[in-house]
């Protein structure tokens, strides 16, 4: 009784929203890639290794998703004449960026050679010749071209390109070519109820079951008070024992001898 009441008096730890102080810290911490996250939470008061991690996944999206501003531009366009392509080394200076984000702001829109003109058939042909090659290396592919940036190149290719000289479609809305028309019933019990609803549809393979007799004998078997009133109409019914069809030739009136079992 005394665990229980023990355990009921003990405080519970409450989840508290990080501060902007904290994920200014946390973001100074990450630059160097030396610490762990079990070295960065013990520098962060109140904070566990998997929280730091799991806040500093959030941090980094959000960085990935924000608009560049022109502050951001400018900066960036004095740290590449400084430093040149050195994009890690640029980052230092950038801490709401990283490397990859930042060559690829700068290569396709703040470049001071992209070529910004209509595309002409000649690149067009360039870059499906050189797809077919390297795939979709666009930084290879950019290099053939007249400072046509990586973006832009991507974004003609899968805009225009890729269907007008390749006929590459979207496999996610492919929808199949109807070749042929299936069979209504390709079951054989649906096949067997829609030939008893309707006996005169066979199949042309449909072979009845019954064994032919010959006339003479037929006749006397069945008729054997009229042999020479009759005439044979040879006709399959599918039922389950056939025998032919014949008609009075007097009273003009169809008779079916039909023996089932």
């Amino acid at each position: 009784m005394s665990i229980s009441s023990s355990n009921s008096h003990t405080p519970i730890p409450q989840r508290k929203p990080w501060t902007t102080q904290e994920d200014e810290l946390l973001t100074e911490l990450r630059k160097n890639n030396n610490l762990d996250w079990i070295e960065v939470a013990r520098r962060i008061d109140g904070r566990n290794p998997s929280q730091c991690a799991q806040r500093w996944k959030r941090i980094k999206g959000f960085k990935l998703r924000k608009q560049w501003t022109e502050e951001e531009n400018q900066k960036l366009i004095d740290l590449v004449s400084n430093f040149g392509y050195h994009w890690s080394k640029i980052s230092s200076f950038l801490p709401q960026r990283t490397g990859k984000q930042i060559r690829e702001h700068y290569l396709n829109q703040l470049h001071p050679d992209i070529n910004n003109e209509p595309w002409t058939k000649e690149e067009d042909e360039i870059v499906v010749e050189f797809y077919k090659k390297v795939g979709g290396k666009w930084s290879q592919i950019s290099k053939h071209l007249n400072k046509r940036s990586e973006n832009s190149i991507k974004n003609r290719f899968y805009s225009y390109l890729r269907n007008k000289y390749l006929n590459i479609k979207n496999p996610y809305y492919i929808v199949p070519e109807k070749k042929q028309k299936l069979n209504e019933f390709q079951d054989p019990k649906q096949k067997l109820e829609k030939q008893m609803n309707n006996p005169m549809i066979q199949e042309a393979s449909f072979q009845p079951n019954y064994q032919q007799v010959p006339r003479e004998q037929n006749m006397q078997l069945f008729m054997p008070y009229y042999p020479n009133q009759f005439v044979q109409y040879s006709m399959a019914y599918p039922c389950a024992m056939f025998v032919p069809i014949y008609v009075y030739q007097q009273q003009e009136t169809q008779v079916n001898q039909i023996m089932r079992y």
